[in-house]
């Protein structure tokens, strides 16, 4: 579809993860309310999607050896000068930058929806939901800071019968994420938190037995997964979107 909205550019420059602060807030005001850059970024995460279903193979340490001797030639140009350097490069050039944008665009919103219960599941299942066990959010706040790059609002909701237990680092759909993790009886509660990218954010749905929520605060995603019941889940959600960074 030929795109002709004059701000393309610069949503695209969003959807790449290449503004912040305010450009990210008006690109992200604007995608809100223009049909065509709304297109551009549905066409974006399908994109994604495709390239994150492309099977991968691990090249072989005389290969991998190989083309780092390559990367390592192109940044230090031959004697030819700059076009020889560039000539010889070009190749390998074309190639990081199919793996940049590979990183960089935004998951559609159903495949976040699937990782981030792929994750949860996966911490359940595997024994492994904390990696900072502490119910003091001065402790799992900087830990996270620390660990995963980002420093989402961390509560501990224990008086309204959400403990915070701990916190550990993940992945979600290609973006490593912090979990601030807590507990309702018997029943554990990840809150996941990424940076936004201009992603469209899934609804409220159950996946694989696990209620999920996903919202924005400032330049960041959250989503939280548990199995609890409907109003306990929507009480716990309530009261992480009132938490502020």
């Amino acid at each position: 579809m030929l795109m002709s909205c004059n701000e393309t550019l610069h949503t695209q420059s969003y959807l790449d993860g290449e503004l912040e602060g305010a450009d990210a807030t008006a690109a992200e005001r604007h995608l809100e309310t223009c049909a065509q850059c709304q297109a551009l970024a549905a066409d974006t995460a399908d994109l994604s999607d495709a390239l994150r279903k492309v099977a991968r193979h691990r090249a072989p340490d005389l290969l991998r050896k190989r083309i780092t001797k390559a990367l390592d030639r192109e940044a230090r140009p031959a004697r030819g000068g700059f076009w020889a350097g560039a000539a010889s490069g070009g190749g390998l050039s074309l190639l990081a930058a199919g793996f940049a944008l590979f990183v960089l665009l935004p998951p559609s919103a159903s495949s976040l929806a699937q990782s981030v219960v792929d994750a949860h599941a996966a911490a359940l299942t595997g024994g492994k939901t904390i990696m900072v066990a502490s119910s003091n959010h001065h402790t799992v706040k900087p830990w996270l800071a620390a660990h995963a790059g980002l420093s989402p609002a961390v509560t501990d909701f224990a008086a309204d019968g959400f403990v915070l237990t701990g916190g550990r680092v993940d992945q979600v759909a290609g973006n490593r994420t912090a979990v601030a993790v807590y507990r309702h009886g018997n029943h554990e509660i990840d809150l996941f938190a990424w940076p936004g990218h201009g992603t469209t954010l899934p609804q409220p749905g159950m996946n694989r037995g696990f209620r999920t929520s996903f919202w924005k605060s400032g330049d960041l995603d959250y989503a939280a997964v548990s199995d609890m019941d409907a109003a306990a889940f929507q009480k716990f959600v309530g009261l992480a979107q009132s938490q502020r960074e």
